[in-house]
């Protein structure tokens, strides 16, 4: 069976029911945007079918839509061109891209993902006591697993910052070795058996490794963290009708009214989704905005 985790958009497929059947001037064609950043150890074509199959049921079974249409991007200029093209309505993306690219996608924010206790995670970068990393300048010239997937452009950014504030541009040139692992355990495994001197992983996989191997949180040490993060979100196109926009944001939080909505979240992996407010973007935009001041600096 395919896992594709965090997939919200097949609860929102599910989950629109009787309102599009009963209420009179929606769009009768939807277009879903996905971000491919989004997905993590999956087969980005057999994750199309999946879903163009769910999109099939939606549409035979409510009158008033005639066609619901899954767009899976490749990468950042196709979904702005899209976007702006008013080629899609509703779209998923990881939460950094969104911040990243603001100026240029005509789209808000109405949904976020839970997929923690916790709205929010966390990175982190972790290292063994016997390497003694107390700063980051310790670093230099030592090897770095960091855990990829829906996770690589927020990490990634964290990992230039952290470079760029002790005046290093050039990731590749300050570590001896960079590596972007699929799944956390291939980052977190080298490091403790000495393999590899760090690694950057979340909260929530550290969190589920150690509760699994309760002696590998007793042999690393998080030397730095960045907080309030977020990840996946959805968004629609600023001129999208209200009913619509209504309707996506009321379907895709009231996941316990659905047929097995419970159960659906426990096949995905995914916790729960949370309406969007301002503040849930605080800890994406500090991080954008630390990395800008010192990128663009006439001191880099």
């Amino acid at each position: 069976m395919i896992k594709i985790k965090h997939i919200f958009l097949l609860l929102l497929l599910q989950g629109f029911s009787s309102s599009f059947y009963s209420q009179s001037g929606l769009k009768s064609e939807y277009v879903y945007g996905i971000s491919n950043e989004i997905f993590e150890g999956v087969n980005v074509r057999d994750a199309k079918a999946s879903l163009e199959l769910w999109a099939k049921v939606f549409v035979e079974n409510y009158e008033e839509v005639k066609s619901a249409k899954i767009i899976i991007f490749k990468d950042t200029d196709e979904i702005i061109k899209s976007i702006n093209n008013k080629e899609v309505d509703l779209l998923m993306l990881p939460s950094s891209l969104y911040v990243m690219e603001e100026e240029k996608l005509n789209i808000e924010p109405l949904i976020i993902s839970k997929n923690s206790d916790d709205l929010y995670f966390s990175l982190l970068l972790c290292s063994t006591p016997n390497q003694k990393i107390e700063k980051f300048a310790d670093l230099k010239n030592k090897t770095i697993l960091v855990q990829s997937g829906k996770f690589k452009r927020i990490s990634e950014l964290w990992l230039d910052l952290l470079c760029l504030q002790v005046g290093e541009k050039d990731k590749y040139s300050f570590f001896k070795k960079i590596e972007f692992v699929e799944k956390p355990m291939q980052a977190v495994l080298p490091v403790f058996f000495n393999k590899w001197d760090a690694c950057i992983v979340t909260n929530v996989s550290l969190d589920a490794i150690t509760e699994m191997n309760p002696q590998i949180q007793n042999s690393l040490k998080i030397v730095f963290q960045r907080e309030k993060l977020l990840n996946e979100m959805i968004c629609v196109r600023k001129d999208l009708d209200n009913k619509s926009k209504e309707i996506i944001r009321n379907r895709g939080l009231d996941y316990k009214s659905l047929p097995n909505g419970e159960q659906i979240f426990k096949i995905f992996k995914t916790l729960g989704s949370s309406v969007y407010k301002p503040t849930n973007l605080e800890g994406v935009r500090s991080l954008w905005s630390n990395y800008k001041k010192l990128k663009f600096s006439d001191k880099n």
